[in-house]
């Protein structure tokens, strides 16, 4: 048996195994940033602040377009 010989069906294993620790990784990191926005919409309607105020506050700690916000905003707002 050659060191150079290939197993497919151990680099598939392998390959496999990365991706789906790299997706478990995306999504953790994914569910943070909806629960930081969900909370960052929850504690403004709370406080008293406006939705146009709210989706302002969204669009600068995310750095995302008015439309995005104003979707999250809408979404989590009721």
């Amino acid at each position: 048996m050659s060191i150079f010989e290939y197993n497919e069906e151990e680099e598939m294993r392998k390959i496999r195994a990365s991706e789906y620790k790299s997706g478990k990784e995306e999504g953790i990191v994914q569910g943070i940033e909806q629960g930081i926005e969900q909370g960052l919409v929850e504690t403004c309607k709370e406080l008293g602040v406006s939705f146009e105020q709210t989706v302002e506050k969204l669009k600068l700690r995310f750095g995302i377009s008015e439309q995005e916000a104003q979707e999250k905003v809408r979404y989590y707002w009721d």
